[in-house]
């Protein structure tokens, strides 16, 4: 291409020079490094001022504005940066300390012993929704107060399977060795559920005493399944369950 032009208005003169307009060179500035969209790779490239540098890629660029957004719209920049935004779990999540073991077990067995007190004291578990929060309230410098969070379900399933359960393999244990005898009667429910109620009368070695305590209580029939509660029905029920408790853990 010719540095020259002819000039219109200089007809049968010597040709002009065109005067080319130089870029000037642009150095990285630090400013850009604080920006939203480049703080995350953006750095400045120690061997050339005049060059900026991705932290990811691990390329470098001219340091002009145009070029560092091109270089972030990259389809090869952003499949990096979704790749790296994908952490790999830290392999301390998968080991637990003696600390950690030791302050679990201890956030355990505070909430059983919670919902012990609920179950002997006939409390509401409505009241267990609360109750997690109010301790943190009252105890914010305690990790195990910090850790409960025993609200009704978690309360009813502790009731059920961790306290009922183990209460009743103990009774269990203790029918197997002494003499008891049983109290039983039907009821029905608001559910129009025909239940029967066992209560078991034994000597308590561990306090002197004959004490009375609840073993089960089982469905006779409902509206869904109706039946009748005969005496031979109500017997088959009662050994049954007697059975299946006692009996069946030999096994």
């Amino acid at each position: 291409m010719s540095d020259f032009e002819d000039d219109p208005l200089n007809i049968g003169g010597p040709p002009r020079k065109i005067q080319k307009i130089q870029h000037r060179a642009q150095k990285f500035r630090r400013e850009w490094c604080s920006s939203a969209d480049f703080k995350d790779w953006l750095i400045p490239d120690e061997n050339d001022v005049f060059k900026a540098k991705c932290s990811l890629c691990k390329s470098s660029m001219i340091a002009e504005l145009s070029n560092i957004k091109n270089h972030g719209k990259g389809i090869k920049h952003k499949q990096i940066v979704t790749a790296g935004t994908v952490k790999q779990t830290s392999i301390s999540t998968f080991v637990h300390t003696d600390k950690n073991l030791k302050l679990k077990s201890q956030i355990q067995r505070a909430e059983i012993k919670i919902a012990a007190f609920i179950s002997e004291h006939n409390v509401a578990f409505l009241a267990a929704d609360h109750l997690p929060g109010l301790l943190k309230d009252c105890f914010p410098d305690s990790e195990i107060a910090k850790g409960i969070s025993t609200k009704r379900t978690k309360t009813t399933a502790i009731i059920k399977n961790v306290i009922g359960n183990s209460a009743k393999e103990e009774l269990t244990e203790s029918l197997k060795n002494n003499k008891f005898s049983i109290l039983t009667d039907e009821s029905t429910d608001i559910g129009t559920v025909k239940t029967s109620c066992v209560v078991v009368r034994l000597f308590d070695k561990s306090i002197g005493k004959i004490v009375s305590k609840f073993w089960d209580l089982h469905p006779v029939f409902n509206s869904l399944n109706p039946g009748s509660a005969t005496a031979e029905k109500l017997f088959n029920l009662l050994m049954e369950s007697f059975l299946t408790s006692i009996f069946l853990k030999k096994i």
